[in-house]
């Protein structure tokens, strides 16, 4: 339900109160794109009122914003439940008369409808009212009501997630927890969570070296080329990563050579990866290369030609460590960081539940 550019959590409650409102008005299907961005930029101006600015989303762009809310959150907001219709944006839109013609239908019914638990509806019925000021003057805060049901709402969608298990453990996460396995508490978390968390740290631990390695070898031909993301502070920048890297995988070496990689691959399928079978034996090959021999990483022939092949095999002729004008476009820096499995989004919105839980 979470993604890397959604901002703060009150906004699982904006989209869904949004078209509330213009399912309320009975907006026709050609209007509802436009109306929709009308409200989110009015929203916009209401939050700005409230003295908001970080977490806005189109705080700058105003009316010319491009991506808006609705489309970042539409995929979350059916994760959790908030959104029962179940289908694209664009589908919703197109089938909103439809829908209204179900309502009209369903008037006179209205107790028999809720009883059986048919009454139309595309946005969960337990939904917290919106504030009546919601488009003049507004916050990014929550109310505890509004806490309450958003918790209970990811908690339900995923029972065994680490989002789940902080939101019942309702602490503040500081800003200082940088990795989501450090919130972890072995003696109130489930078996099925650890397990998840332990193979998740694993694999962000052993494919970070792959990434480095590969940000080193741009690095060398860039320089080779004297390119300005180039340069020996850009090569050895990467061999002092690299070598910090290895001394992770050595100091884990326990907890490293000790996982089970069958059980891995399993866990994969059983959350709906789908990973290709050339990819999967490129990450095979590399594990057992930097199990083996983490220190010797960097000069290993074997693993820079394992680091260059794929490469080529994703992109082809646009690979750049094959095309100099690829190599030119390198910004000093690709994929380089740690993989968190989005945790700046996930701490962002237990803490913004959390607070509004306590009222804060």
């Amino acid at each position: 339900g979470l993604s890397t550019i959604q901002t703060r959590a009150r906004y699982f409650l904006f989209i869904p109160w949004i078209y509330i409102e213009l399912e309320r008005r009975r907006t026709p299907s050609a209007k509802m794109a436009e109306q929709a961005r009308r409200l989110q930029t009015k929203l916009i101006y209401a939050l700005e009122a409230g003295n908001e600015e970080v977490g806005v989303i189109g705080i700058n762009a105003k009316e010319k914003l491009k991506r808006l809310p609705d489309s970042v959150y539409w995929a979350g907001l059916g994760a959790f439940g908030v959104r029962r219709y179940r289908g694209e944006m664009s589908n919703y839109y197109r089938g909103i008369e439809r829908f209204y013609r179900q309502v009209t239908d369903a008037t006179g019914h209205e107790a028999e409808e809720l009883i059986s638990g048919h009454r139309p509806h595309n946005w969960d019925l337990d939904l917290p009212d919106p504030p009546k000021d919601l488009f003049k003057n507004t916050t990014l805060r929550l109310r505890a009501a509004e806490s309450e049901y958003l918790r209970q709402q990811m908690i339900t969608a995923g029972p065994d997630t680490l989002l789940a298990y902080l939101l019942r453990q309702a602490d503040v996460v500081s800003d200082q927890v940088v990795h989501p396995w450090d919130t972890l508490d072995a003696s109130s978390a489930s078996n099925v969570l650890i397990e998840r968390v332990e193979y998740a740290r694993w694999f962000s631990e052993m494919i970070s070296g792959a990434a480095l390695l590969y940000n080193l070898l741009l690095a060398e031909e860039a320089t080779r080329r004297n390119l300005q993301s180039g340069g020996t502070d850009s090569v050895e920048n990467y061999r002092v990563k690299l070598d910090d890297w290895a001394a992770l995988i050595t100091a884990r070496a326990t907890a490293i050579e000790g996982a089970d990689r069958s059980r891995f691959w399993q866990l994969v399928h059983l959350g709906g990866g789908r990973v290709p079978e050339s990819t999967r034996v490129f990450l095979d090959r590399w594990f057992d290369m930097a199990i083996a021999a983490p220190d010797n990483i960097i000069e290993s022939n074997a693993a820079r030609e394992h680091v260059v092949e794929r490469e080529y095999r994703l992109k082809r002729g646009l690979a750049r460590l094959q095309n100099p004008r690829q190599l030119e476009l390198w910004g000093g820096s690709s994929g380089a960081g740690r993989l968190t499995y989005r945790w700046g989004t996930g701490r962002t919105m237990v803490n913004d539940i959390v607070n509004g839980l306590d009222g804060a």
